[in-house]
């Protein structure tokens, strides 16, 4: 906090009483300000630069050169009403009164305490990280040497440590900083560089307990100090201070021999490239970035981004060439394989046709094997018809045909007619090349309608047939036309199996009732079973093979057309010895569900 006014004033008219003896020639002499930074209190400041103070007074006795102590703070406000003419101030006070009130250095302090920073605990406290979590007090956050410094360093070592740490301001002096410490306001304390040594020094046992850490050694510096060394402090003109005055008290400064010791003015771009590093004083920002700013704060970001992107750019561009070949690769692949799937769509076409063929050979041949029955069973229908023609015409030429038994006779004409009729169309169904046609259909209708084909055959056989259908049976999907081929293959099979069974022992036993199959489901099952010689066991394993046949004439395609019309309808055929008795049965499944898929028997 700034010192009352009273305090402040008090060293400076002390010093005005002791001249007030002189003499009055002296009072005319025209008195020059020099604004000095005060960090450890007023007393220090003028005992520390009263050399500089009489050196100027001797070197130009037309002046009276006024020492002025004054916090960063003060020597601002002094320099905004232009009350002062010189500044001694450090160099990052300097840098930022520079920018902000045009300030220019003359001289720089040489031999003078170093310009640095030390970090002191009484904790026990060993290296910058150690301050994350902790309380660190400070002068002020404008301070160089009590702040600024050490904030470098910090950010210097993790990015992120300045915002771990908790700050504890305690304003000027500086020794206030280190007085936190040892009452434990703080854990830690920012020094200008030397300055440990220096309260030790006045004062051993109350400062015994400060410790330095985080050091690092100049061997031109004979104390403990946690930061680089930087340019001493600067003696500046102000802004009005006239050319001529500035320059001889230039010349002033360098020819003193004793006390404060002067050199030519120093550079001081490390003082504004940690400021610029920082963004404090002259480099704060406080509108909008310019474009080369941004480019000078993020250049390692930057060229860090320009080489990822070169590479980006690069593996790009070996990716767009690995896509385009592999691209050509796979429309190559494509158009092969678009080439194999039309090969086999025609070969899958060829074999349906020739599938198709093979299924209208099979029926040609089941009709030619049951041809002479289908004769003989249109005959009964013609003969009928012919009967009652020729009765028709002897009752018309002997005059006996009365109106009735033209109705008796058209009639049973018609009956007989739609009968060879009936017979003929099914066997037209029955032949014609046609496309599969899947659809709802009734096993018990379709094993009648199949009754009334086979019946004629099987009854010029001497056969009897047993059937045994199940009541209420659901519907199965299949093509009609293909399942009656089946079934009369079937029936025929057995018919022929019993050739040279005894007449009174030649029966065919039908069976159509619900089947559970473990492996798809629910289906009906039609049984065929003959009592004729069966079937070995080498037969058996042949059983329903294309070209295979145990009949004399056969062509071994019959019940294979059959077993692929079955699975073709997601079922399946196979054969079995009965459980009693001679013969063999051969048993047809269906799902109800209608084809999931070729699979092998049940």
């Amino acid at each position: 906090m700034p010192r009352p006014l009273k305090s402040r004033l008090f060293p400076l008219v002390a010093a005005l009483s002791l001249l007030a003896g002189v003499g009055q020639a002296e009072t005319a002499s025209r008195v020059v300000r020099i604004g000095v930074l005060d960090y450890l209190g007023s007393e220090h400041s003028l005992s520390h630069w009263a050399e500089t103070g009489r050196a100027l007074d001797a070197a130009l006795p037309g002046y009276d050169f006024t020492l002025e102590p004054l916090d960063i703070h003060q020597l601002d406000a002094a320099l905004a009403a232009d009350r002062l003419d010189f500044v001694i101030t450090n160099p990052g006070n300097y840098a930022e009164l520079e920018y902000r009130h045009h300030v220019s250095r003359i001289a720089t302090a040489e031999g003078d305490l170093p310009v640095a920073s030390t970090l002191v605990s009484a904790t026990g406290l060993h290296d910058l990280a150690d301050l994350a979590g902790h309380r660190l007090a400070i002068v002020a956050p404008e301070a160089f040497g009590g702040f600024q410094l050490i904030w470098a360093e910090m950010a210097a070592k993790d990015v992120d440590l300045p915002g771990k740490v908790e700050l504890v301001v305690t304003g000027y002096p500086m020794q206030g900083a280190a007085q936190a410490v040892l009452d434990g306001r703080a854990d830690a304390a920012v020094l200008r560089g030397c300055m440990l040594e220096e309260l030790k020094a006045a004062d051993p046992a109350h400062w015994a307990r400060l410790q330095p850490f985080a050091e690092k050694p100049d061997p031109e510096v004979p104390c403990a100090l946690s930061s680089p060394v930087y340019p001493g402090w600067p003696f500046a003109k102000t802004r009005h201070t006239d050319a001529a005055l500035a320059k001889q008290v230039a010349v002033a400064l360098l020819q003193m021999k004793g006390g404060n010791l002067w050199t030519v003015p120093l550079d001081y771009q490390p003082v504004h490239e940690l400021m610029r590093r920082l963004q404090i004083g002259p480099y704060t920002r406080t509108g909008p970035v310019s474009i080369a700013e941004f480019i000078e704060d993020y250049r390692d970001w930057l060229i860090a981004l320009g080489v990822a992107l070169m590479f980006w750019a690069l593996y790009s561009v070996r990716i767009e060439t690995l896509v385009r070949r592999r691209t050509r690769a796979l429309d190559l692949a494509n158009a092969q394989l678009k080439q194999e799937m039309a090969e086999r769509l025609r070969a899958e076409e060829a074999d349906r046709l020739h599938q198709r063929e093979l299924e209208h050979v099979a029926r040609l041949s089941i009709l030619g094997e049951m041809a002479s029955s289908i004769a003989h069973e249109l005959n009964q229908p013609l003969s009928a018809i012919s009967t009652y023609a020729q009765g028709c015409l002897l009752r018309l030429r002997a005059g006996r045909f009365t109106q009735g038994d033209m109705e008796t006779a058209s009639t049973e004409i018609a009956a007989q007619a739609q009968r060879a009729a009936t017979v003929i169309r099914r066997i037209r169904a029955f032949v014609r090349k046609r496309e599969s046609q899947i659809a709802p259909l009734d096993p018990e209708e379709l094993l009648t309608e199949c009754a009334a084909l086979y019946e004629a055959p099987v009854h010029r056989a001497g056969v009897r047939v047993e059937t045994r259908v199940a009541r209420d049976l659901p519907q199965v999907p299949g093509d009609r036309v293909q399942l009656t081929q089946v079934v009369l293959n079937l029936v025929q099979n057995a018919v022929d199996a019993m050739g040279e069974t005894a007449p009174e022992a030649r029966l065919i036993e039908i069976t159509l009732a619900p089947s559970e199959d473990l492996a798809r489901g629910a289906g009906i099952c039609l049984a065929v079973r003959d009592h004729g010689p069966g079937m070995d066991a080498a037969a058996m394993d042949h059983f329903a093979e294309a070209f295979y046949t145990t009949k004399p004439e056969g062509i071994g395609l019959g019940l294979a057309l059959s077993r692929s019309i079955v699975e073709a309808h997601g079922g399946w055929l196979h054969a079995e010895a009965p459980e009693t008795g001679p013969g063999l049965r051969v048993k047809l499944w269906l799902p109800l569900g209608g084809r999931p898929g070729c699979g092998e028997e049940g």
